[in-house]
């Protein structure tokens, strides 16, 4: 789902797309001049490899997401409350924000039932 950058006004739109077993939902608002804030869940299933015996397993995800987004290179200060993803071509790809999501969930650190039923959870 694409949605013109200019088309997102002061009053929030909200959206809602389904990769898989996850939903992605939320608002996207103008934040300021140049910045729109986007508000989302995303929730459902996910596979998942143990990072100690390397086997699949589907885990459960709920995770709330909050950032501003850029209609180009952002030029704001370092002291932003918020992460700021900069949008490329004016147009806000929420597929490929979910996708990135994901994948930088997928990079975290996880252990299967059966490694932690052993005793085998990953400690830091």
């Amino acid at each position: 789902m694409k949605i013109g950058f200019h088309k997102v006004g002061s009053q929030a739109i909200p959206f809602e797309i389904t990769k898989g077993d996850l939903k992605f939902s939320g608002t996207l608002n103008k934040f300021s001049g140049s910045l729109i804030e986007l508000e989302a869940k995303i929730a459902g299933s996910i596979s998942l490899s143990c990072d100690i015996c390397a086997e699949e397993f589907v885990d459960s995800l709920s995770e709330s997401v909050k950032f501003h987004l850029c209609d180009g290179v952002h030029s704001g200060s370092d002291d932003d409350e918020y992460d700021i993803v900069e949008i490329e071509g004016s147009m806000i790809d929420l597929d490929e924000i979910l996708a990135s999501e994901i994948e930088l969930y997928k990079s975290g650190y996880f252990s299967c039932p059966r490694c932690q039923e052993n005793g085998d959870d990953i400690k830091f």
